[in-house]
């Protein structure tokens, strides 16, 4: 607490990328276990939840238009087009038939190729030397391959072949999202 900030919630500046390139990542994995310390929910509820939270986020990050990929990338290892295609995983998972694209439109609340024309400057020198810094801490997309039939609540809804899959970006990525 700085006496002269009047905020206890002040932080030290971000260390050098540098510095972060020694130090490993922790692997974590969000579990649907319970802890000690958490309380006791159904599946439901804790996926509702979970639901909320990926809403709230989404919607958090259509209004930080201010704020570019790369930049979530170097400071929190993932961007929008992480959550993207988490996103697609999650709904393959559930047997819906969607789309990369369709994925990226949910996050971006638009198609990406407009989001990005209108929204994602240029990256600078720096940027990208702090991106290639930060590379161990990246999220990673595991490769899936889409679900086998049509969801039958989406029956108009093409399917992805395993090539259409890879193209679209479900595949491990080192880079920005």
């Amino acid at each position: 607490f700085s006496p002269t900030s009047g905020s206890s919630r002040e932080r030290a500046p971000p260390s050098e990328p540098a510095a972060m390139t020694n130090r490993q990542p922790k692997p974590f994995r969000l579990s649907s276990e319970a802890t000690p310390y958490s309380p006791k929910y159904t599946t439901t509820q804790q996926q509702a939840a979970e639901a909320a939270a990926f809403s709230s986020l989404v919607t958090h990050l259509r209004g930080r238009l201010d704020v570019p990929n790369i930049e979530l990338m170097i400071l929190g290892g993932f961007c929008r087009n992480c959550l993207a295609k988490w996103y697609l995983a999650g709904a393959w998972r559930s047997g819906l038939h969607i789309t990369y694209d369709q994925a990226c439109e949910r996050v971006y609340g638009m198609p990406y190729a407009e989001w990005k024309a209108a929204h994602q400057p240029k990256a600078t020198v720096e940027q990208l030397a702090r991106l290639e810094a930060t590379k161990p801490f990246h999220a990673s997309h595991p490769k899936q391959d889409p679900p086998a039939s049509p969801a039958a609540s989406l029956p108009h809804t093409p399917s992805l072949s395993s090539a259409e899959a890879l193209a679209a970006g479900m595949q491990p990525m080192g880079g920005m999202g």
